[in-house]
């Protein structure tokens, strides 16, 4: 049987392809046919895929998969084949599968899933006009989604796919496809075979080799795929076919070894494989209640090709071919079901390859690639998770991945811990290998069913907690005590990003479906399970009571207190929860709250710098926990909790926590000589953590984010926060903005952005930065919104609060609302109102503890304790906060409460605030005032820290510091203000005229210290009487330097009860005081007191100052021996400490002035009942410390009357009142006499100031005398001499000097080479880039360097070579351009500054080696150096007559020229110093250029050195004419000016000239005889014959012979000279143009022009004069022969051919008046028009000289010649020379004299398109010419649109990448490149290489560097055209300052 099969098979191979597949299609396509065998194929067919297919054969063999084509074709050919199936393609969407770093689109528009993407034709087809869409670069593969509605709406289809596109497709033929159905199962049987074969290699790179070998053959199967649905079809149902995979398989299986085929035991052989490998994949292992579930059974069992192929994938590792195949098929909607569905039984298998890959990232993209294709259809993701348990092996698979890397958790006491948690060090973790299932999950529950099912299984819900139990904790972080951290582990990230992911993603996921009361019962589920697993992990940690101190450790790390504050908060806002039903009990919600709170301190202490030794990681967890991607799923959870927790726990017990957890218990103390020490604390942390602790406490009274804004007020709050720290770019603002992680971008964003921001447009600065749109802070948001607190809560670094609060100052400033010299105090806000759900979180502040705590702080403001005036904002707004929400209280008969003095009834106990007040009642507690503090431990009496001891006398301290206290015994004097005073403040009258009001005033003695140190002191006959310094803030506030400090001396005998000071013994004061400086700045004050025993003593006596400020005072032991408790004396209520901090604030006594406040007040005390309404809704925040108080008095009097009256008491008692008019009287004297005492000192003062200028000025004028005399003297003497010679600044020594031969100066300058000349066009427009296939190309050969490189070949083919290289110029490509900043050096200095630098280690971007420095002074870059000629300055002509004879000129510039040859170094010393330097100046310019540039001939000559030094000048003219525009019209005021504001071309002239004339080894002055009609000498017939092969005058180019005559004659000439040489050039051209004019003319207009004209007897006036005798001179020669007939026309119009000589010539007239500018500082004419620049010209270079009228003006008039003779017979002789050329060779010589003369404009970038779009799309795949592969970075050259290989070896020459080299072909060495996968452009100038910028900006005029956002960008008109100007103006090197060494590689 087996030969028959084979004989049988072996006919149909002999058939060949064609015949044999039409005989299988027939048999096939017979369906009658009786011999079908088993599996269901034609029996010919199975014989032949035997012989095909069979497993020994390679699977990549080429015959075969032809084949399988032709056979497949059924006797058409393969392509034939194709195109007939796609006619029946009916398939509705696209599928089109791609790999990484594919272009796709994303439109949010049109997207129903957010994963949704199209594909490039697709988004181009649909209809996607203003929709929100960005392009990306795909990181992960992907698949087009055009068509599919469950993924996008059908708006957004291209007209190809969707339900429609498949309406009136024609049915396909039955026979069509029956052999590729019959065929298709053993096609891919034989993949499957091959897969088994390979899968035996361990390694990944044998598995990628395996794939690599069967690249073909899965190549062959997506070849199919591609042929549309129907051939799609046919791939699915064999993959996903039950039956045919048994009929292939089982038979295979169960086969034995023996007595079988060689087939039938390899199938036996690979099936044995295949149970290996399936037993070789493990599975996690699943709780017993799921081990059934079909995708979490330990054995696999596949029943389809399809899930088999998964297998392999799988156990492959994602290979990129398999994956693309499996996913190109998703089209057919069975087959996406199946793949589903073999994917999810998969799935966990899936986890178990993640965790051991070596290569996790690559394979999570390829498994992330997949499922996202499935799992984003929602009713397919359903059916899933009920039919496979999906949701059940995803939870199952992660919490599997996790419980692998578990290490026991070290929070609080690690022996008593039981939890375990995650290590973050794992692969698993730092890696992220649970990325992909994260993914998955989160996809999935982004369908509201499957959230529903998710949250409504609890047995899934307690799976879930327990997975995220191992994150509860982890990453525990150990502060460090004593030394640094020697390793400091770089696991954080890996915590957080798993939090984010893992935990926050899925919970934002379900939350979101979480709205409406109808699924209450889902967020209760979720929240019992939660609070359950809290439970068990308090347990497991051992934390059973608050009190565990944890003040050394810290995770950030609590996803399940996150979980319980987000869904709580959810269910309470959405579903209409009541909070008191959710919440757990007190004391376990007490026990919840302590590790947030610990995050928020450990937070502020890591910003405080008490984890400085744990090293920088530490700082990153705290900025990472509030950055934007993370502070919604962790820093606002945490504050809600702790925001419900203040809620619902009882005040006392939370602030008594928050005040213990901070470690700011301690500071509370009143003891100052010792107080205790917090054992966390270092001694200068303890005020940055009060100061950490009210802030926290501001924070959450006053947050709303999740107690009541809606989501427009939220994303207005975030972003007003952005705005202020600082302004930013759209995208800046969107990135920055909060996300809930995984929701949907914020909808109110351009709204919210148009209330609050004001846009700014970029400019382009002067100095050539690009600036972006930026949005900034109307001013509204300063005035109504900026919230200091929120920027706080958000700042990462604390610096941006610092920035913000600069801005807001700067603001206040500009706008005048503070006074001059005031600082503004943080506006911080009234909280927005709180939902009905919750109580008012400022309720917390209802506490005794809170009010003593207060007046703690108010005490040590007042007192000089080193408060900041931050903590004194915030202590102010709290309370403002406390009184706005208290209770209004009941009338109080007793206005004043305080604590009887006497009684032994009450001890208020140091630092225990609790019991400093007997209730809670705000009102009462204001006015309390506290007499005295019990210490709760007697100070340590060893040693004083100081040379003195302090007696004391009494057991009690009185600390009451402050002389606001009123007494009737004391009087108390200060000194005033020492300082002038500004125009508009008053001046300070002197101290003898008036006492400080800010202390009481009564009759006794003082004691004073100035602010110099100096100690006075005061004397008293008492000395056991107290000695109390004073405050200084009461001093004046308009002193700027530290005020005198007023000391009383209380008498005794003072009770305390009266609240004033009692007679206790002289006390030490505070160390630290502060003094008062501008704006309330706060200092200490060094002081020092010593009792006198002299009474009576009236004077004071001065002694130095000695006080260490940072000594402790220690007191000696008391001497009467008594044993009572020390007590602080304080005797101070709220109310007066705010009186008092006002006073001292202000700088003004009794400066709180209620009655200005009551005006505006009124309304407000109508309405107090109400906490809410006490408060006006338009109520300033604007203002300064003394503003702040004052609010806060006044809404203290609006309390209730009790309190009102309480404060006009304590002002009258601290400041006695005076008689009102008394007062008034007083108050206008003293500002009276401020006045005119500060008037006085100025007038004083600029009295001074006269005297000094005034002897200045004598002395200076001394000294000028001398110098004027002396210059008088000489020009009397030398009346010739116009001007002594030119001096210059060096900038290195400072000196002023004239350059001379020994001692030469130099022009600092650049030397650099340019190609710009090069890229000249004839066309005025811009050549395009093309961006399609329509487009044409860019032509090279239309250039001016091309032009010339071609006219060049010409010459040499034609002329000697020593004859044309003196006949033209180079330097359009490869020129050498010269530019300077202006500055000047000494040659000496240069070296000495050039050796410094080459010893300087650190100049990494200057090439000193190479001569390169930067200008000392502006700090240009600088290569080289032009010497100065001593000649430059002077005015003194070789000739001065200007009347000499034309004749005669032309005669001496001829004896000038000669004497050049017979003494070259006429003019200049060979040996000099300043010629050595003019030889180095010149090397500098050699070097700079490249050597295929510079010399045009092999070997170097005299006449090749001098056509480069020559061209060299024409290079910097024809530049600065380029710079000007092209001509010499005046720029208008709009356009920005490109020439330098300082030139070198005088300096740069003398150094070519010198050059110049000692390589002129010729005869020159020969050719100025032929040129100008001079008889040679000896005398001999004008008509000089033409050497043989010398380049005729008529062909040698004008402008060159002009700069050379220029350069070799002395230039210093007499105007007159130059003008000469002008016409005698000029008249050459002339003849040049009418030359080529005229053989452009038609035959016809030749023969009209000779009919009408007419010979003329001298010059030529007219044009058709001198067209007439050229024509005529040349009509019988064979010059015109065939002459052009591009000028032809009906009638012949000698006016139309006037303007175009004159645009031929005016070239040279540019050059020539360039010249004469430079060279006579003659200034350029003006000229308007282009019409009148000929005009203004020839007059300015004195071509013409007599006016005329216009009409009869024509370029013939600028002819000038000595005589009439010259005018005939010189250009007789020019026309006879040219006329010999012609006869010699005739094609030359028309070629040559018909371009001769060429109008260039100006060289242009490429034109752009306006969308970037269209370069990407053409160039993103574009290859390159010379590698004919596609670059990695694809770059184009703006200059001539070529594509370059950037930064690839592919293209390297000679060791140059190609870009590099590219630059210096087509740029000179300045290469302008656009990247076109960055957007940006690369500029290279030389050896270096910067990115200059972007050209395209999106529609916020903001760059999009490497397409990351991948929005719509445009063409930037204003970047594009200053990039032009910099590459015109060779400005690159000056405006870009980050250039680097590209070192070739480029």
């Amino acid at each position: 049987m087996a030969s028959t099969s084979n004989t049988s098979a072996q006919v149909l191979i002999n058939k060949g392809k064609r015949g044999a597949a039409a005989y299988i299609h027939a048999e096939c396509s017979n369906l009658t046919n009786s011999n079908i065998s088993s599996s269901g194929s034609p029996t010919y067919l199975n014989e032949l895929l035997d012989i095909l297919l069979i497993p020994s054969k390679a699977i990549d063999d080429w015959e075969t998969i032809d084949w399988c084509k032709w056979l497949m074709a059924g006797g058409r050919t393969p392509d034939e084949f194709t195109n007939t199936v796609r006619i029946y393609d009916n398939a509705t969407t696209c599928g089109l599968v791609w790999t990484p770093n594919f272009v796709a689109y994303r439109c949010r528009t049109c997207g129903i899933s957010p994963c949704m993407s199209l594909c490039t034709e697709c988004f181009k087809k649909g209809n996607h006009h203003r929709h929100d869409f960005n392009m990306f670069l795909s990181q992960a593969g992907g698949a087009c989604d055009c068509g599919d509605t469950s993924v996008m709406k059908e708006t957004g289809f291209c007209d190809k796919h969707g339900p429609k596109a498949a309406v009136n497709k024609v049915a396909a033929p039955s026979d069509l496809m029956c052999v590729a159905e019959a065929i298709m199962p053993r096609i891919i049987l034989r993949l499957i075979q091959y897969l088994r074969d390979n899968c035996k290699v361990k390694a990944p790179d044998d598995y990628r080799l395996a794939i690599q070998d069967a690249d073909a053959y899965l190549t062959m199967l997506l070849d199919l795929n591609n042929m549309g649905a129907l051939m799609r079809h046919v791939i699915t149902s064999a993959l996903t076919n039950p039956q045919k995979y048994r009929n292939l398989m089982d038979a295979a299986a169960a086969s034995s070894s023996s007595g079988q085929s060689e087939y039938d035991n390899y199938c036996h052989n690979s099936n044995e494989i295949y149970q290996d490998a399936v037993k070789s994949l493990p599975n996690p292992e699943p709780p017993d209640e799921y081990k059934e579930c079909a995708s979490l059974q330990e054995h696999l069992k596949h029943s389809t090709f399809l899930e088999e192929l998964v297998f392999w994938t799988v156990a492959y590792e994602f290979p990129q071919k398999l994956v693309c195949l499996l996913l190109n098929m998703l089209p057919d909607p069975d087959y996406k079901e199946a793949l589903t569905r073999a994917f999810v039984l998969h799935y966990s298998r899936i986890s178990m390859m993640l965790e051991r890959s070596q290569d996790p990232d690559t394979l999570s993209n390829r498994v992330v690639h997949i499922s996202v294709q499935l799992f984003s259809n929602e009713k397919l993701a359903l059916r899933m998770v009920d039919q496979l348990k999906l949701l059940h092996v995803m939870v199952i698979s992660l919490k599997y991945m996790m419980s692998k890397i578990l290490i026991q958790n070290t929070l609080h006491d690690p022996d008593k811990n039981f939890h375990y948690v995650v290590d973050c060090g794992r692969q698993v973790m730092k890696e992220h290998c649970y990325w992909p299932l994260v993914s998955d999950l989160n996809n999935v529950l982004s369908h509201k069913p499957v959230a529903v099912r998710f949250m409504s299984d609890d047995s899934l819900l307690e799976m879930w907690f327990d997975f995220l139990s191992m994150f509860q904790g982890m990453n525990v972080n150990q502060r460090e005590m004593n030394e640094h951290v020697e390793f400091e582990p770089n696991t954080y990230y890996a915590a957080f990003s798993a939090e984010l992911e893992a935990s926050a993603y899925p919970m934002w996921a379900l939350v979101s479906h979480l709205r409406g009361p109808e699924n209450l019962v889902l967020s209760r589920r979720v929240l019992t399970v939660c609070l359950t697993a809290l439970q068990d992990w308090l347990d497991a940690i051992n934390y059973t009571h608050p009190n565990v101190s944890d003040s050394l450790q810290v995770s950030f790390h609590l996803p399940l207190h996150r979980y319980f504050a987000v869904f709580m908060c959810q269910a309470v806002q959405q579903q209409g929860a009541v909070l008191h039903d959710l919440l757990p009990p007190t004391d376990m919600l007490h026990l919840i709250m302590m590790h947030p709170l610990r995050v928020q301190v450990a937070s502020y202490e890591i910003h405080n710098k008490l984890w400085v030794r744990n090293g920088v990681q530490i700082r990153g967890q705290a900025m990472t926990y509030i950055q934007c991607n993370f502070c919604n799923s962790m820093v606002d959870a945490d504050v809600y909790l702790l925001q419900i927790c203040a809620i619902k726990l009882q005040p006392e017990v939370f602030l008594k926590t928050v005040i213990d957890k901070f470690h700011v218990r301690e500071w509370m103390s009143l003891n100052v000589y010792h107080p205790p020490q917090n054992e966390y604390l270092e001694g200068e942390h303890d005020t940055p953590m009060l100061e950490s602790c009210l802030t926290f406490l501001a924070t959450l009274v006053s947050v709303r984010t999740n107690l009541g804004l809606s989501d427009p007020e939220l994303s207005c709050l975030e972003m007003v926060t952005l705005l202020c720290i600082g302004d930013k770019t759209h995208s800046q603002l969107m990135e920055l903005m909060p996300e809930r992680c995984g929701t949907t971008a914020n909808r109110e964003f351009e709204t919210v952005l148009a209330e609050v921001a004001q846009y700014r447009a970029p400019s382009l600065e002067a100095s050539g930065n690009m600036q972006q749109g930026m949005y900034g802070p109307k001013a509204r948001v300063w005035d109504e919104l900026f919230d200091p607190l929120h920027v706080l809560l958000r700042a990462v670094h604390r610096t941006d609060f610092q920035v913000s609060m600069d801005r807001f100052t700067e603001y206040v400033k500009q706008t005048g609302q503070l006074k001059s010299g005031a600082t503004p105090w943080p506006p911080f806000r009234h909280p927005a109102p709180v939902s009905s759900d919750y109580d008012d979180p400022r309720l917390v502040l209802r506490s005794r503890v809170f009010h003593a705590m207060i007046l703690v702080v108010l005490y040590k403001s007042v007192n000089g304790h080193n408060v900041s005036e931050h903590i004194m904002a915030l202590a102010i707004y709290l309370l403002e906060m406390a009184v706005m929400t208290a209770e209004v209280p009941e009338k109080s008969a007793n206005p004043v409460c305080r604590y009887s003095g006497g009684g032994a009834s009450r001890v208020i106990k140091d630092m225990d605030l609790a019991g400093w007040y007997e209730g809670d009642s705000l009102s009462a507690n204001l006015r309390t005032i506290i007499p005295r503090i019990t210490l709760v431990q007697e100070p340590e009496s060893n040693s004083s820290d100081s040379e003195f001891e302090w007696e004391i006398h009494d057991s009690v301290t009185d600390l009451s510091t402050s002389l606001m206290l009123h007494d009737e015994r004391h009087e108390v004097l200060a000194l005033p203000p020492l300082d002038i005073t500004e125009d508009n403040e008053e001046a300070a009258p002197p101290m003898d005229q008036y006492p400080l009001q800010a202390l009481p005033s009564t009759g006794g003695e003082y004691s004073m210290i100035p602010e110099d140190g100096i100690v006075a002191l005061a004397s008293r006959t008492n000395s056991d009487d107290d000695l109390v310094p004073t405050s200084p803030r009461a001093l004046s506030q308009s002193t700027d330097e530290i005020m005198t400090v007023a000391v009383a001396l209380s008498e005794p005998g003072l009770t305390s009860d009266d609240g004033a000071i009692g007679g206790q013994a002289a006390l030490p004061p505070t160390p630290l005081r502060p003094a008062v400086m501008p704006g309330n700045d706060i200092v200490s004050t060094p002081m020092m007191y010593s009792g006198l025993t002299i009474r009576g003593v009236t004077s004071t006596e001065i002694v130095p100052s000695t006080l260490n400020p940072h000594n402790h005072f220690k007191r000696k032991e008391p001497q009467s021996g008594s044993s009572q408790p020390q007590t602080v004396k304080v005797g101070e209520s709220i109310i007066s400490l705010l009186l008092r901090l006002h006073s001292q604030l202000s700088g003004v006594p009794d400066s709180y002035n209620p009655e200005q406040l009551n005006q505006t007040t009124d309304n407000e005390a109508g309405s107090s009942s109400s906490s809410s309404a006490r408060i006006h809704p338009r109520e300033s925040r604007i203002g300064d410390g003394p503003f702040f108080i004052s609010q806060l008095l006044n809404k203290i009097g609006n309390l209730d009357p009790v309190c009102k009256e309480n404060i006009t008491e304590t002002r009258n008692r601290l400041w006695p009142r005076m008689h009102e008019d008394e007062q008034c009287e007083k108050e206008n004297r003293e500002r009276e006499e401020r006045r005119r005492r500060a008037k006085e000192r100025q007038e004083k003062v600029l009295a001074d100031f006269l005297d000094q200028q005034k002897k200045f000025m004598e002395t200076n004028m001394e000294t000028d005398e001398a110098g004027v005399s002396n210059m008088d003297c000489s020009e009397q003497e030398e009346p010739t001499k116009l001007a002594s010679k030119k001096e210059y600044d060096c900038v290195i020594c400072n000196q002023t000097t004239a350059s001379s031969e020994d001692k030469p100066m130099g022009l600092v300058v650049l030397v650099q080479a340019t190609s710009v000349i090069s890229h000249e066009r004839q066309q005025p427009e811009r050549l395009v880039l093309p961006t399609s296939d329509e487009d044409p190309p860019i032509s090279k050969s239309n250039t001016r360097s091309a032009h010339f490189e071609q006219r060049i070949s010409e010459m040499n083919r034609d002329f000697d070579t020593p004859s044309w290289l003196l006949s033209v110029n180079i330097g359009w490509e490869g020129g050498v351009h010269v530019q300077t900043c202006g500055h000047h050096l000494h040659l000496d200095c240069l070296k000495s500054y050039l050796e410094s630098l080459r010893s300087q280690h650190r100049q990494q971007n200057l090439a000193v080696d190479r001569g390169e420095y930067f200008c000392p002074l502006c700090r240009q870059l600088a290569n080289s150096v032009l010497p100065l000629s001593p000649q430059l300055g002077e005015c003194a002509a070789v000739v001065r007559s200007r009347h000499a004879s034309p004749m005669a000129i032309l005669t001496e510039l001829n004896s000038f020229l000669k004497e050049i040859q017979r003494n070259p170094f006429h003019y200049f010393q060979i040996s000099s110093n300043l010629a050595v330097a003019m030889g180095k100046a010149m090397e500098d310019m050699t070097s700079s250029t490249y050597l295929r540039y510079n010399q045009r001939n092999a070997t170097p000559s005299h006449q090749s050195l001098f056509l480069f030094v020559t061209s060299v000048a024409r290079t910097n003219f024809e530049i600065e004419l380029v710079q000007r525009g092209g001509s010499l019209c005046t720029a208008s005021a709009v356009s920005v000016p490109l020439t330098p504001k300082r030139d070198c071309i005088v300096a740069l002239l003398h150094v070519l000239a010198m050059h110049a004339r000692v390589l002129t080894n010729w005869p020159v002055w020969q050719t100025w005889q032929q040129l100008s009609g001079l008889l040679p000498e000896p005398a001999a017939p004008l008509a000089l014959t033409l050497i043989e092969n010398e380049v005729p005058l008529l062909l040698r180019d004008p402008t060159a012979l002009l700069i050379q005559f220029v350069l070799l004659l002395p230039l210093h000439l007499d105007q007159t000279y130059f003008s000469s040489v002008v016409k005698v050039v000029y008249n050459l051209l002339y003849y040049q143009v009418i030359i080529q004019i005229s053989y452009n003319l038609s035959h016809v207009d030749r023969s009209t022009l000779l009919r009408r004209g007419r010979a003329c007897q001298g010059a030529p006036t007219t044009l058709e004069e001198a067209l007439y005798s050229v024509v005529s001179y040349f009509s019988n020669t064979e010059l015109y022969q065939r002459g052009s007939t591009l000028m032809h026309s009906a009638r012949f119009n000698i006016q139309l051919l006037e303007p175009q000589v004159q645009k031929l010539c005016l070239p040279f007239l540019r050059v020539a008046a360039l010249l004469r500018y430079h060279l006579y500082e003659q200034p350029l004419p003006v000229v308007r028009t282009p019409q009148t620049e000929f005009v203004r010209l020839v007059y300015y270079l004195e071509l013409v000289t007599e006016g005329m009228d216009w009409e009869c003006f024509n370029s013939a008039v600028a002819l000038n010649w000595q005589d009439s003779d010259a005018s005939m017979a010189v250009p007789r002789l020019w026309l006879d020379q040219f006329n010999a050329f012609v006869n010699r060779s005739v094609d030359s010589a028309r070629s040559l004299i018909t371009t001769q003369h060429i109008y260039w404009q100006v060289p242009k970038l490429l034109n752009l398109p306006r969308e970037y779009e269209k370069i990407f799309t053409y160039y993103h795949e574009r290859q390159c010419r010379q590698c004919h592969s596609v670059p990695q970075e694809t770059s184009i050259c703006l200059l001539c649109g070529t594509i370059v290989c950037l930064k690839q070896n592919c293209c390297k020459q000679q060791n140059v990448c190609e870009a590099v080299k590219h630059s210096v072909d087509c740029g000179g060495g300045t290469g302008i490149y656009l990247v076109v996968t960055s957007t940006y452009v690369i500029v290279i100038r030389g050896k270096r290489a910067c990115l200059w910028g972007s050209l395209y900006l999106d529609e916020f005029d903001e760059e999009d560097r490497d397409l990351k956002r991948g929005k719509p960008l445009y063409l930037s008109q204003d970047r594009y055209q200053l990039l032009e100007q910099q590459w015109i103006a060779h400005r690159f090197d000056h405006t870009k300052k980050t250039w680097v060494w590209h070192r070739d590689a480029l």
